[in-house]
């Protein structure tokens, strides 16, 4: 067991130095070599997407108006992103609450919405520039890291007084989890240095998606709600 977390850890770290954009540009050489991290990330990304395109299209009348919501949600979180007050030489960086819209729409519409739209989000953020480091880099830190945002719509069932705040924070605490593992399993960081790390621009980021969802986060949710 130790050998094989040593072996996972080194493939792990060695793909960290690939940039991204060499696996668009040659996916099938790079799916040669792809070690055992690269495989279980592929299938648990086409797992996830399966599974939130069945949940949507089962339990989920999408209208016009919803859609509109999900891309207004998009693009505000997209151009905030944009907006940074001081950036990490790692890539983490604080914004004046980027991911709020995204959790937002989730709040308002449910969890598997929100867990869509999370989705879409961290293929913007790939887009965006992607500095992980192959599959499993791009799983924790971009996919599973933003489609965790969607986690705020456990807060349509939940009591209106608390309910917004606490799926709020579940979502950025599981998307801190991401980052700090993406350190630990890609990047060979030790566990503290890796929490440290993501901490150190994850907590004022947190802090700022919290204050204003206290602010305006009841009220859009109530004017996305409305009929």
């Amino acid at each position: 067991m130790e050998w094989f977390l040593r072996s996972a850890l080194a493939e792990g770290t060695e793909e960290a130095k690939t940039p991204f954009i060499e696996w668009i540009s040659n996916p099938f050489g790079k799916l040669g070599k792809a070690g055992i991290w690269e495989w279980l990330s592929i299938a648990a990304l086409v797992i996830l997407a399966v599974v939130l395109l069945v949940l949507s299209r089962k339990k989920v009348k999408w209208t016009t108006k919803m859609l509109a919501h999900a891309a207004m949600a998009l693009a505000l979180s997209f151009v905030l992103s944009y907006i940074r007050f001081f950036r990490m030489a790692g890539g983490g960086a604080v914004t004046p609450g980027s991911m709020l819209p995204v959790m937002l729409f989730g709040a308002a519409y449910g969890l598997v919405p929100g867990l869509l739209v999370g989705f879409a989000y961290s293929l913007l953020q790939i887009v965006q520039g992607a500095e992980a480091a192959g599959f499993m880099g791009l799983l924790l830190d971009y996919i599973l890291a933003f489609t965790a945002l969607g986690l705020a719509g456990l807060a349509k069932n939940w009591p209106k007084r608390w309910g917004l705040y606490a799926a709020m924070l579940i979502a950025l605490v599981c998307r801190l989890v991401c980052s700090v593992l993406s350190g630990v399993i890609v990047w060979g960081t030790p566990l503290w240095g890796s929490i440290t790390y993501n901490v150190s621009y994850m907590l004022p980021e947190m802090v700022i998606c919290l204050l204003l969802g206290m602010l305006i986060g009841p009220r859009i949710v109530k004017l996305m709600q409305e009929k």
